[in-house]
């Protein structure tokens, strides 16, 4: 009976003593830009990111064992403790379909962010992800691989090879539309669950054909 009781106590103490490692519930980020081009050509009516030529931020979503975590418990989207970033996330994570930036970082935040509050607080998470674009220039990438956005069919292996050789990791390319009208709208870059180790993404999450519009 003393050794239980002994137990217990110890259990309840490492509890108070390492919230964390009961709260992790992550162990990878996907890293998301999309191409505001492609993002709306999609969209009727207005689309303010229409006349934007480079990579932005979607998000960055917490993986567990290859899934997405969303919707997690834990303090929603407080502008006030990222307000001194405002400058640097206009620029790299708009809202390239309404222009209502703020929204969709509240909108990043309380789906997917949220999830590495046991690792990162809000303002970690979004100073995270500036720093995230900023070690990884897709655009770049592509071009010294060849591949330009001119709005002609590319080659998915080229597109891959050209981010492997400049990167050195394998990415995820995502795709919008069907047969010949399939479009690169988002490439997704992938971090070790500390936020700043790049590593190979799982080739098989991408759902590009053989060829599509970039």
């Amino acid at each position: 009976m003393a050794m239980a009781k002994r137990e217990i106590v110890l259990v309840f103490v490492l509890t108070i003593l390492f919230p964390m490692v009961k709260s992790q519930t992550f162990d990878s980020f996907w890293m998301v830009q999309h191409w505001p081009p492609a993002v709306c050509s999609f969209q009727q009516g207005r689309c303010v990111g229409q006349g934007l030529r480079s990579f932005t931020i979607h998000g960055v979503w917490p993986q567990k064992g290859g899934t997405s975590v969303i919707n997690c418990p834990g303090p929603t989207f407080d502008f006030t403790k990222i307000s001194h970033l405002e400058s640097t996330l206009n620029v790299d994570w708009p809202n390239v379909i309404t222009g209502n930036n703020k929204w969709f970082w509240g909108h990043e935040w309380n789906k997917h962010g949220i999830c590495s509050v046991s690792k990162f607080d809000q303002q970690a998470y979004f100073q995270m992800a500036i720093n995230m674009r900023n070690s990884i220039d897709l655009l770049s990438a592509l071009r010294v691989g060849g591949v330009v956005p001119n709005g002609r069919s590319k080659a998915r292996q080229r597109v891959q090879s050209a981010i492997r050789a400049q990167l050195g990791k394998e990415p995820v390319l995502r795709c919008r539309g069907t047969g010949r009208q399939s479009r690169l709208l988002e490439i997704v870059m992938c971090f070790d669950d500390d936020g700043v180790t790049l590593i190979n993404c799982n080739p098989a999450n991408s759902n590009c054909p053989n060829s599509f519009i970039f």
